[in-house]
């Protein structure tokens, strides 16, 4: 056996002591998804490990190919949804009434999904508002159907569709824009219609009602 090859034995059962020496000691870089030469270095300064380069070259293909994994699973979920669920959902949200109290199937659709794989299920709502942005009837429906959710849950696509339905021609899918916002009632909500300034004097009218609203429901006034 070469000095190399001993040399390498050595690096490698150096290493893998490590490794073993926790269930999973890369979880913090596996949450980072990208390994950075300093963050490494931090990370495993108090281990045994000598040689940082060897053990950071030998975790480096790991970490991307978790994240490329990732990437991969959620791709695959949001194909799924597009082809399988989109057809649904739409039938659904072009023929409910979405009556208060009583929980829509289109919701139900929806809150199913989430469970499954929340991150590609609001990729995909995102994409159908865009994809259907002058399609009123789906828009007003969708709408509808996210401001039924918790904020946390629908967060940050759900915020962003409503932004972005103040800016539609149609007053109704303005309205439900506000009224998500006001139905989530919290105070990233508030701070949200504080820096609007619309152009539309009933529409700012409205928002700043809901200001006043939100404030006292969450005793800021």
């Amino acid at each position: 056996m070469t000095n190399s090859n001993i040399l390498f034995e050595e690096k490698t059962k150096d290493a893998l002591q490590w490794i073993l020496a926790d269930s999973d000691p890369f979880q913090e870089l596996k949450k980072r998804k990208s390994l950075k030469r300093n963050q490494f270095d931090f990370f495993i300064n108090e281990s045994n490990v000598t040689d940082h380069n060897f053990i950071y070259e030998l975790l480096t293909p790991t970490i991307d190919s978790a994240s490329s994994s990732e990437n991969k699973i959620n791709g695959n979920r949001e194909e799924h949804l597009r082809k399988i669920f989109t057809p649904k959902f739409l039938t659904l949200i072009k023929e409910e009434d979405f009556e208060f109290g009583f929980t829509s199937r289109s919701e139900e659709l929806i809150r199913s999904q989430l469970k499954i794989n929340a991150l590609a299920t609001r990729n995909w709502l995102n994409e159908i508002f865009i994809n259907y942005f002058d399609n009123e009837v789906v828009l007003i429906g969708l709408l509808r159907v996210i401001s039924r959710f918790e904020e946390n849950i629908i967060f940050p696509q759900g915020q962003t569709i409503a932004l972005a339905a103040l800016s539609h021609s149609n007053d109704e899918i303005k309205e439900l824009g506000i009224r998500s916002f006001e139905k989530w009632c919290s105070v990233d909500s508030l701070n949200i219609l504080r820096k609007l300034n619309l152009n539309s004097s009933w529409l700012q009218e409205y928002v700043n009602e809901v200001i006043t609203d939100l404030e006292e429901q969450l005793c800021l006034s």
